[in-house]
């Protein structure tokens, strides 16, 4: 079972209420898929506590209405048999037939797999890898579907500027190209540097057909909205409701605000 920190409920906890949003302002889109691209195990321990808690596959199994398919993707094999047994166990049969499991590299899946285009189907992507493992090209192929929603998990402290020195390629392929190192080179400070790799990679986001007005970014710290910066989860999307959801909930809803409705 995969163990985690109090930051990532914060994480579980923004993704588990744009579920229940998403579903709800898409009821009327008959066809809406899914996909985990980093899977993990179902259920995760807290760190501290040992307490056990859904993950991101389980959430968005439980969590009320449906999608149409669910597809969960897990690289790494022992927990991608963990995560089999787990909603085995979890989760009532008739919505176990709606998933469609993957054990390997979220890449080559997502760059090979026949999406459909039409504009009514509707399509919810939760990227969220662990380091440089997600693939700018991924997130290019991703972004021409018309009804594409994308949370990104960008974890440049966590990780990222860790391999600067020792594996720049990795990074090349996950900003989708060698201009990071420009960047990175022309640094102030460790904050200016952040600060500016992020704006590059959001300002790529644009690049690929994401309005500016469509992005939404949220910082994530070690404790909720105190400590040390961790890593950001970006939000994109082709849709102006989809986009209203997610601000409104990274703006208010873990401060305990009254929920929005949405039509």
């Amino acid at each position: 079972m995969r163990l985690i920190k109090e930051h990532s409920l914060q994480k579980l906890e923004y993704l588990r209420k744009y579920i229940k949003g998403y579903l709800n302002a898409t009821k009327r889109l008959q066809t809406k898929y899914y996909i985990d691209a980093f899977a993990g195990t179902g259920k995760c321990l807290l760190h501290n506590t040992k307490q056990q808690v859904d993950g991101s596959s389980l959430i968005a199994l439980r969590t009320e209405g449906v999608f149409s398919k669910y597809i969960l993707i897990e690289k790494n094999e022992n927990n991608f048999k963990i995560l089999k047994e787990c909603l085995k166990n979890e989760i009532p049969e008739d919505r176990l037939n709606l998933i469609e499991f993957y054990n390997g590299d979220c890449n080559v899946f997502l760059k090979e797999y026949k999406f459909n285009p039409s504009p009514y189907v509707g399509y919810f992507v939760l990227l969220d890898p662990a380091g440089p493992e997600l693939e700018w090209e991924t997130i290019n192929v991703l972004s021409k579907l018309k009804k594409i929603d994308l949370l990104i998990l960008y974890p440049y402290d966590m990780s990222l500027v860790r391999l600067v020195t020792k594996y720049p390629w990795k990074l090349d392929k996950f900003y989708g190209s060698k201009e990071w190192l420009d960047i990175y080179k022309k640094r102030t400070s460790a904050t200016n540097a952040r600060n500016n790799l992020l704006k590059f990679y959001i300002h790529n986001l644009e690049q690929l057909g994401f309005e500016s007005e469509f992005i939404d970014c949220r910082p994530i710290r070690r404790k909720f909205r105190e400590g040390k910066l961790l890593y950001y989860l970006i939000f994109a999307t082709h849709n102006p409701v989809a986009k209203k959801i997610i601000s409104y909930i990274f703006n208010k809803e873990l401060d305990g605000q009254e929920t929005l409705k949405f039509n």
